[in-house]
């Protein structure tokens, strides 16, 4: 079967009939029609704005776009720029070019791969209409023009069997097709080689020569704008983090294992639709036509790499690079050998295809008719916002969103900050965040959830403008807030730090902390410090505890009174904490007793009068290391542990 397979490389396949050209003229432009439901109104994820930046200013070193950059894809949208179109547009017009020619590219190809009429154009409408192709069709990324281009230089590879000119034709597509998104290359690495068995060796060689001018050229242009060692230098960066962060060697990404569902089976979370996709596939596999083994060889090792390589939380994307596979193995699967089961093969394929719409559609909707938040955000800014006076403040996630819609704003970016950021010495101002903020004066912009967040990577849905004054700055040991209804919490490591904003006069600071006791082997030490000095140390012996830390004259150190002092007393003189001023307890408190029974450098085991937990001790000590269920918090007179160790 191989065998013919092969032989019948060789000959054109067989012509289509009149009907036949009208059902694949009716469903590309079914199709073609439908790209318009989803084009986005506005951009919304970081890859658009890096893409969109690149247009003017390309530099792969400052990721403008990632490495390797992209070449083609932008020179193609410079290109379309220069009819008028703006920088957003004129990379969605190369994505909606690239998606309405799926359906007549994918169906070609099937049929060069020797495949029957109606599997072939059951492929092409189920590839067109998988939910991530559909929706990012409609965006400003490289990945659906990239697909078509190289399904394109795979169908004229393979008609190169038999004819020199689409030889050619297929190597300089594929050629194309690797400057667009270098992983191309992989692709169209086997069509290329059996293509090349039946041609002779001077038009072999001449090919070769094609991609390697042109992939060589897209490439060292890319170089010579960046740099050439600056742009070196963004290559190895680029594979360390992916090593580091998203690949399978990383120790915060989960097994193999784990993410095989997210590449492979629930790119996107459509339970209906990936099980009987799944389904599908897998029966194509089984039965493992020659086409279906060409497809798995071309396909595979891109397979391979995104499942082992690529960032999981992007799977929804980053699959799309090998969704014709899926598609064929998919409609492979509805396929049967008798002629009254063809029938049925329309009908179960234009039902897969309607259901796919239908659970679509609320998330194009969503696209189509918002702004998104990020852009929604800027644009506030921009309308309520003095440039002249005023400083914006940028998150990490939303640099490119500042660095393309806000130029002539003075802009900080958080993540710029020397630790700890100085925000004593800031301009009034705002920051802008991706997170949705608690805070009374804050302006939050949100899009809902909804068969979006199914679909998309689920980021920038709550982006936030905030004025500054209202700002707790969270540095090193916090990690992102977290909520449910109107309370927010942030999870800790064992050591972390926040600023607060200076104010005058007295203050009071409650801490609510939760402690995770069941996955602790002991009951950890907490040390309160307020600019360095120990206001408060306890153990933790319940999971929920309120920490009242003590009035504070001088709460901002200063030239005036860098330490405490007389005129700056931390804590109260019932009992005040250690210091390098104060190494041990004072007078009022030289030893513990029934007021004080806090052991120390002078009196580490605590008196007859504190042997056990009580009412009148609750300090855990090596005498007394569970507190009592009356000693929940530190107190007024008993603020210190046994223990120094820190958090």
């Amino acid at each position: 079967m191989v065998r013919d397979w092969w032989r019948s490389l060789e000959r054109a396949p067989e012509p289509l009939t009149e009907r036949q050209w009208g059902s694949v003229i009716a469903a590309t432009l079914f199709a073609a029609v439908s790209r318009f439901l989803a084009l986005a109104r506005t951009p919304w994820d970081w890859d658009e704005l890096l893409f969109m930046l690149s247009l003017d200013h390309f530099d792969v070193a400052r990721h403008r776009p990632h490495p390797p950059g992209f070449p083609l894809y932008v020179l193609s949208a410079k290109i379309i720029r220069k009819l008028g179109f703006g920088d957003f547009h004129s990379l969605q017009a190369l994505s909606f070019l690239g998606a309405i020619a799926i359906v007549p590219a994918m169906f070609f190809l099937c049929r060069e791969l020797r495949m029957r009429f109606s599997t072939s154009l059951c492929t092409a409408m189920l590839l067109a209409f998988f939910p991530n192709v559909w929706f990012y069709g409609g965006g400003a990324f490289s990945d659906v023009p990239s697909m078509t281009l190289i399904i394109v230089a795979i169908t004229l590879l393979f008609a190169g069997c038999r004819d020199e000119r689409a030889y050619l034709a297929g190597t300089a597509m594929l050629a194309i097709a690797g400057g667009f998104r270098p992983q191309n290359l992989a692709v169209g690495f086997l069509p290329f080689v059996i293509a090349s068995l039946f041609r002779k060796k001077r038009i072999v060689v001449s090919a070769m020569v094609i991609i390697t001018i042109v992939v060589g050229l897209s490439y060292g242009f890319a170089a010579w704008l960046t740099g050439w060692s600056e742009y070196r230098r963004a290559l190895q960066v680029h594979q360390a983090y992916i090593m580091r962060i998203d690949s399978f060697l990383s120790p915060i990404r989960p097994p193999l294992w784990r993410v095989f569902d997210d590449f492979f089976v629930m790119p996107y979370h459509a339970p209906a639709i990936n099980a009987i996709i799944g389904i599908l596939a897998l029966l194509g596999v089984i039965r493992l036509r020659p086409y279906v083994l060409v497809a798995l060889a071309a396909f595979g090792p891109l397979c391979i790499f995104s499942w082992l390589m690529l960032d999981r939380f992007s799977a929804s994307r980053f699959s799309i690079g090998y969704a014709p596979l899926i598609a064929l193995l998919a409609a492979d699967g509805l396929t049967t050998d008798t002629r009254r089961s063809q029938r049925l093969l329309w009908v179960l394929c234009a039902s897969v295809v309607i259901l796919m719409i239908a659970w679509t559609w609320p998330a194009l909707a969503a696209v189509r008719q918002s702004i998104a938040p990020p852009i929604a955000a800027v644009d506030w800014i921009r309308n309520h916002v003095d440039r002249r006076s005023a400083t914006i403040y940028i998150d990490t996630a939303m640099v490119p969103f500042g660095e393309f819609y806000l130029p002539d704003y003075q802009l900080r970016f958080v993540r710029e900050l020397p630790p700890p950021p100085v925000w004593t010495r800031r301009q009034p101002g705002f920051w802008v965040r991706e997170q949705e903020s608690r805070s009374p004066n804050a302006e939050n912009f949100t899009r809902p959830h909804g068969r979006l967040y199914e679909l998309a990577r689920q980021r920038y849905f709550e982006v936030s403008v905030q004025p500054v004054v209202d700002v707790v700055r969270f540095g090193s040991g916090w990690y992102w807030e977290e909520g449910e209804g109107a309370q927010a919490w942030r999870w800790m490591g064992s050591h972390s730090e926040a600023l607060l904003p200076s104010i005058s006069g007295d203050a009071r600071l409650t801490l609510s902390l939760y402690v995770p006791l069941d996955a602790l082997d002991a009951l950890p030490n907490v040390t309160v410090r307020v600019n360095g000095m120990v206001v408060d140390r306890f153990r933790a012996g319940l999971k929920n505890a309120q920490c009242p830390v003590p009035s504070v004259k001088c709460p901002v150190p200063s030239a005036q009174c860098p330490v405490p002092s007389a005129q700056c007393p931390v804590p109260s003189a019932q009992c005040p904490v250690p210091s390098a001023q104060c190494p041990v307890p004072s007078a009022q408190c030289p030893v513990p007793s029934a007021k004080c029974q806090v052991p120390s450098a002078q009196c580490p085991v605590p008196s007859a009068k504190c042997q056990v937990p009580s009412a009148q001790c609750q300090v855990p000590s090596a005498q007394c290391p569970v507190p009592s269920a009356q000693r929940q918090v530190p107190s007024a007179k008993c603020r210190v542990t046994d223990s120094a160790l820190e958090d």
